[in-house]
């Protein structure tokens, strides 16, 4: 069992570093492959819509903590959420005393 040695799980999770890159999860397609049929888990793209209303809605940067209230998204879904909008560049994750989440020039 891997060992956590963060005090902060979110860090571990929205920027692992030496992530396994060979281990993808099942119907995940490789990096700059499409995926299966443009397939888009059920309701990941709710969350990302939700995520980015609540930041344009505060105008300013939220902590995943205050989105996970804000939303009523479960953590995992506000995660999943954030990781993958920054991967398209649409948000960027700070380390201040909590990580924050603000919104890049769209």
């Amino acid at each position: 069992m891997r060992e956590n040695r963060s005090a902060d799980p979110w860090s571990a999770f929205l920027a692992p570093s030496g992530r396994n890159d060979g281990v993808r999860p099942p119907g995940a397609s490789p990096a700059g492959e499409a995926g299966i049929a443009g397939y888009i888990e059920p309701g990941a793209e709710d969350a990302c819509r939700r995520v980015l209303a609540q930041l344009r809605a505060a105008g300013g940067p939220m902590s995943l903590e205050q989105i996970h209230h804000a939303t009523r998204l479960g953590l995992l879904e506000v995660a999943d959420a954030v990781d993958a909008l920054r991967e398209r560049g649409m948000v960027a994750v700070e380390r201040e005393i909590d990580e924050v989440v603000r919104l890049t020039g769209e």
